[in-house]
């Protein structure tokens, strides 16, 4: 019998004797093979775990992508409440402007007299044309209506005197001599309302060829720039700065 003491002996012995090969390949397989069953259970139990695992994460997704989907509706909910509340408080801006364009007018008709009686020496001074409270004297308005008629002023320079906030007519000292006086009138005066108050202005000196006339814009505020630019244009600025 071969005396086998080292890993060449076995492989000889082996290469020498196949049925002995054999044995040895049958002995070694089925232990592996009986081993198998176990590693496959618990690499499926593995699967099974991670399964499971995927299972929860996904519900979980789920779960987050309905309250995502909420949010977002409610989020689109309150970015159209807040544009409406941005338009709600727009138009109040608005409708503060003009309630405090329509109360400086309504002041000025009361101090208009005694404002160019002061400032210019004026007397004799009578509104003919007014916005708020709105009024118009009926020969002025005869008279801009046959301007625009006979072509001395079109239809644009009609409607900018009919539109002036405030329009009044005087006279200077010892003189019958008629001043024709407009005025723009706003909370926070701008460079437009110069620019309007000079085009009634030139409009009336078309109707009116024979008469001086005087441009006002007459406010709470006005920058220093446009105060500036409407002085350059023959525009005098009246501030109010105490009204309520």
């Amino acid at each position: 019998m071969t005396t086998i003491s080292t890993v060449e002996d076995i492989i000889e012995a082996l290469d020498a004797d196949p049925a002995l090969l054999e044995a040895l390949r049958a002995r070694l397989l089925t232990r592996e093979l009986l081993e198998l069953p176990g590693v496959v259970a618990k690499l499926a139990a593995s699967q099974a775990e991670t399964a499971d695992k995927l299972a929860v994460l996904t519900e979980k997704v789920a779960v987050l992508a309905g309250d995502v989907a909420v949010l977002t509706e409610k989020v689109a909910v309150l970015a159209g409440d807040v544009a409406v509340l941005k338009d709600d408080v727009a138009t109040l801006k608005d409708d503060v402007a003009s309630l405090k364009g329509d109360h400086l007018e309504m002041r000025l008709q009361g101090k208009v007299h005694a404002m160019l009686g002061q400032r210019k020496r004026l007397r004799g001074i009578r509104v003919v044309c007014a916005a708020f409270p709105a009024g118009m004297n009926p020969e002025f308005a005869n008279a801009i209506d046959d301007a625009a008629d006979e072509g001395r002023i079109t239809e644009d320079q009609r409607g900018r005197i009919l539109s002036t906030d405030l329009i009044a007519t005087a006279r200077r000292r010892r003189s019958q001599g008629t001043i024709y006086v407009s005025f723009e009138v706003a909370h926070a005066l701008d460079e437009d309302d110069a620019r309007r108050v000079v085009e009634t202005g030139d409009a009336l000196a078309r109707v009116f060829p024979k008469a001086e006339t005087m441009c006002f814009v007459y406010g709470h505020s006005i920058s220093e720039r446009d105060k500036a630019r409407a002085e350059a244009k023959g525009v005098e600025v009246v501030l109010e700065r105490a009204a309520r």
